[in-house]
Parts: structure tokens; sequence; C-alpha cells
């Protein structure tokens, strides 16, 4: 198995990482957190130009380790967008659903966003989690209860919702400004929202999929997404190892640069450590996603490795910069907020923990 980046993989990562770095700098990161939209749309266009937000769908001749090339430099530059709630999760599950092909075209094109409405007060993903209901009316469903962290639900034309039917979770498209939308605050900075659905009428034609299929439909696009988060993780470890390397030779103390002190090389050589190995598992799962084989094991693995190396990456590299990196004028603040989002984005490392866990039991029961 080699999982060393393709060459298109190569030349994808270089256009994305001079474009980030064009569109996307560490000040304009920091006003994006401060504006309504929350994103670029003009980036967000640029993507949909360049094809990127329609990689590995069908037909695309791109597959999850292409959009690892992506997001790798999207977590180096920290760029802020719905990529990840609208062009993977939500684009991958209507999909599968079938029968949506013009709104995904929509959302390929960058017209259309629209963005999962998953996590409640549990913040888990499984369907004995959801609590929001979609009660039958005959001709369709009536939607009540609240949704958390719901991504981007400010600029989506559409929420893909996740609701407990009589037949089990199913999915349904509601539009935003039938729902009560309420900002949330958060460390890292991101438009998350909180919405909730008192008595939303779902019509027939908002259901997506069958009744009761909406985890068969959901799961593989969180798999991707949990990979890709991981990917964002290592890019991130990229940058700030960059950041960290920079400073520790600049900064000096008893006469010499802090670089040449052995701690410091230690704690610059941790965050490298847990970079590599973040992106070693995150291509590994890919390879297994785009190969179409059973990736629970890898996707656990990726994603239980990497919500951990956030932290600690982040820890490494304040340790290194001491105070200065507490600072709102130090980029470090801006990976270490975010890094608190992506450790429990798209499940916690003890989530994965047990996914990989009963991924083992299962493989050891079929080996014997």
């Amino acid at each position: 198995m080699d999982v060393a980046p393709e060459e298109r993989q190569v030349e994808l990562a270089a256009v994305a990482r001079r474009l980030f770095a064009a569109r996307c700098p560490a000040q304009t990161v920091r006003d994006l957190e401060e504006s309504e939209e929350g994103h670029s749309p003009g980036l967000w266009r640029e993507m949909a130009r360049l094809g990127w937000l329609g990689l590995s769908h069908p037909g695309s001749g791109s597959g999850v380790a292409d959009l690892v090339a992506l997001y790798t430099e999207m977590g180096r530059a920290l760029v802020p967008g719905p990529h990840l709630p609208s062009a993977v999760v939500s684009a991958h599950a209507l999909l599968a659903a079938g029968g949506r092909d013009e709104l995904v075209a929509a959302m390929t094109e960058g017209e259309t966003i629209v963005v999962p409405a998953l996590a409640e007060e549990s913040g888990e993903y499984a369907p004995d989690a959801l609590t929001v209901r979609a009660d039958p009316t005959g001709t369709g469903h009536r939607l009540s209860g609240t949704k958390l962290l719901v991504p981007f639900a400010h600029v989506a034309s559409w929420l893909l919702v996740a609701a407990q039917a009589p037949e089990g979770v199913t999915l349904f498209l509601v539009d935003p400004s039938d729902c009560a939308v309420e900002r949330l605050p958060n460390i890292a900075g991101q438009p998350l929202f909180a919405v909730t659905f008192d008595g939303v009428e779902a019509p027939a034609g908002a259901l997506v999929g069958e009744p009761g299929r909406g985890h068969d439909l959901l799961a593989p696009a969180l798999d991707r997404a949990a990979v890709l988060r991981s990917a964002e993780i290592a890019g991130a470890g990229e940058a700030l190892l960059e950041i960290t390397v920079r400073y520790a030779r600049e900064r000096e103390q008893f006469g010499e640069a802090i670089g040449r002190f052995q701690a410091v090389q230690y704690l610059c050589s941790d965050i490298a450590i847990d970079g590599h190995l973040t992106a070693l598992l995150a291509r590994q799962a890919a390879w297994a996603l785009d190969q179409g084989r059973p990736a629970r094991r890898e996707v656990a693995a990726a994603k239980a490795y990497g919500s951990r190396a956030a932290q600690r990456i982040v820890h490494c590299a304040h340790e290194v910069h001491a105070g200065m990196a507490f600072m709102l004028e130090s980029d470090v603040q801006l990976f270490t907020r975010r890094a608190k989002h992506w450790e429990f984005g798209f499940g916690t490392a003890d989530d994965h923990d047990d996914d990989l866990v009963t991924a083992l039991q299962d493989a050891r029961v079929t080996a014997s």
C-alpha cells in the first residue's frame, strides 16, 4: 500500500497553497472571524471555478485522497468556509440518496450552500442521540426540536436535517428561513448556530432518501469529513512548526537563540512528529475509502489520533512561544482556538477509540 501523494495531488496542493496565501493570509482570517458571513464569498466562487466544490463526486475523476491534499492546505491557512459541511457532508449524503442532481449541481457551481443540522445536546451523531422529531402529518412531516453547532446556517440555502421519524432517522431539506436561527459564541470564532424547529412543516418533497435510512446516508459522508478534519489538523501542524521554528531561531535568551536549547528542539520535534503521523493516518484512511474497502478502522484511527494531536501541537507551540502566543497579535492563538473546534468536530478521540476497538474486534471475528 503506497499512500504517498500522487503527482496530481502534489500539484493540487501547490495551487491551493498559492491561492490561500494570496486570498486568505492571517489578517484575512482575523477579519473574517469578525465578519457577518464568516467566510469569503469571493474565495468560495473561486474554489467553485477551480472545481474544488465537486472534488471526489462521481464522475469527477478524483477521490478522497485529492480532498486530503486540498484540506491539508486549508488547515495550513486556517481557511474558513462551508466546504466541509456543504461540499462534502451534505453533497455526498444527497448523492447517496439520489434524485437531487440539480441541487448538487448548483452546490458544485457555488450557487447554493446546503449545511447539515445534526448535533444536539449530547454532541453525538449516533441515531439514538437524536431527539429532534419528525411527526407525520399526512402530507409530509412536522419537525420539532433544536439542533446545535450548525455551521454557516446563516448563509445556507437549505439545511439537511436528521430527525427521528417513526421509521427511524430520516433526512429532510428545510429552508432556514422557516426556523429560529441563533448565533452561538464559541472559542474558535466559527459561525455556529442553534436552529430551532417549532413545528416546521416539511412537505413530502423535503424528504431526502427513504424514511429511516438517514443514518446509512450520512455515515459514509461523516467518515469522509472525519478524515478531512484530520488532514486540516496535519496542515495546521505544518504551519505551526514553521512559525515555531522561526520564532526559536529569532528569540534570544541567555545570549543565544532559544532554538539551540535541547528542550526547545524536543518541542519542535514533537510538533513535526504529530503532524506527520496525522497526515499519514489521514492518507491511509483516504486510500481505503477510495478503494471502496471497509474503512472504519482507518477512519477511526485517523480522527482519534488527529483529535489528540491537535491539542499536543498547539501546546508545544505555546511552550516555545511562552506568553507571547496568547496575545491576539500572535498567529499561534488563531491555531489554538481553531484546534479546539477541530478536536471535537465529527467525533471526539474517545468516540473514535470506541469505533476502532469495535472494528478490530469485528476483524478478529471475521478472521477466525
